[in-house]
């Protein structure tokens, strides 16, 4: 485990384990002699890509109040059936919560937070060239899928917020565009 995880985690209330299961050769990598106080932070490999596979440590602890997904389901093999899996997972009025690389919005888009100038037509092109080279080099990553939208427009949901960000800073910022949000389970 990362060093500075367990104790930034302690810091903040938490510790973390991992699914012995799913992670055996992981054990509680705690700094403090006691672990009572704290709140677990668990940690399963696993995918829910697939309602058959998904990992018994997450079954055992549905529904949740809240689910987290920060730049997963680029990676997802099938991102719909993993939203369809993270809503089933969630209890009535549960909350679902991402951060995911998206497409490029068209400009003019009313979800985009800021718009620095960007051609979004232009870069939403080059990510759809670059995307083959970028799934190579990023494990699987695709930068051309519209996630937000995708989870607003399933049912299901009482609400959905989300917000379309374009990072400053590097030429990175133009190739990967975030979007964030909460959905809210009927």
């Amino acid at each position: 485990m990362y060093s500075g995880l367990q104790e930034n985690a302690e810091r903040n209330g938490f510790y973390v384990e991992y699914d012995h299961v799913s992670y055996p050769e992981c054990t509680i990598q705690g700094t403090k002699g006691s672990h009572e106080e704290l709140v677990p932070f668990r940690i399963v490999r696993g995918t829910l890509d697939d309602s058959n596979n998904i990992p018994q440590a997450i079954l055992d602890g549905a529904p949740y109040d809240t689910i987290l997904t920060s730049f997963a389901l680029c990676t997802a093999a099938n991102p719909q059936e993993s939203i369809k899996n993270i809503m089933h997972l969630l209890k009535p009025g549960g909350k679902f919560i991402f951060i995911e690389h998206i497409r490029h919005p068209t400009p003019g888009d009313p979800l985009v937070v800021e718009e620095n100038g960007v051609d979004g037509w232009f870069w939403g092109k080059m990510q759809d060239w670059v995307n083959p080279i970028w799934n190579i080099l990023g494990h699987g990553c695709h930068i051309t899928r519209k996630t937000g939208e995708n989870i607003a427009n399933m049912d299901g949901w009482e609400s959905v917020d989300h917000k379309i960000v374009r990072v400053n800073g590097s030429i990175l910022a133009f190739f990967l565009p975030m979007s964030f949000g909460k959905a809210i389970k009927e």
